[in-house]
């Protein structure tokens, strides 16, 4: 074969390499699109975590385990580790014991800066988060 033509093919592509390339290129975008869709749903899916099992544990010390992994995923980011505030939050460390129905609704509707955990936490839940506090804070 003569060297202006083995230069040829190697200097310029065929059309089938372009298909090749636009191929490749689609499954990429396809590729980040879909690490997208699941880096969001992982993202979304702390904020009502919490199993079946966890809906309803028996003892208070269960209730108090599955309400600590609640208030992990959804509350700990503002109010801190162990209900001690990082400065963003209310510390949750004096919150009354008798004023309960005031911390269901601070959650259910949010308040000031807090916003609305009402739709990502169901009132179980909020119960069980309201019995880690207890756990935490010393309660009878």
């Amino acid at each position: 074969m003569p060297i202006h033509r083995l230069t040829h093919r190697l200097t310029h592509r065929s059309d089938r390499d372009d298909q090749d390339d636009r191929t490749v290129r689609s499954v990429l975008s396809d590729r980040k699109r879909n690490a997208w869709a699941l880096a969001l749903c992982l993202a979304a899916a702390p904020w009502g975590a919490a199993s079946a099992q966890d809906a309803n544990p028996g003892t208070v010390a269960e209730q108090a385990e599955a309400g600590r992994k609640l208030y992990i995923n959804s509350c700990q980011r503002c109010h801190g580790i162990n209900l001690a505030s990082n400065g963003i939050g209310t510390d949750l460390r004096v919150f009354p014991q008798a004023e309960k129905a005031r911390f269901i609704r601070s959650v259910t509707n949010g308040l000031r800066a807090m916003p609305a955990w009402g739709a990502n936490l169901k009132p179980e839940q909020m119960d069980l988060i309201w019995v880690y506090m207890g756990s935490v804070n010393g309660w009878k």
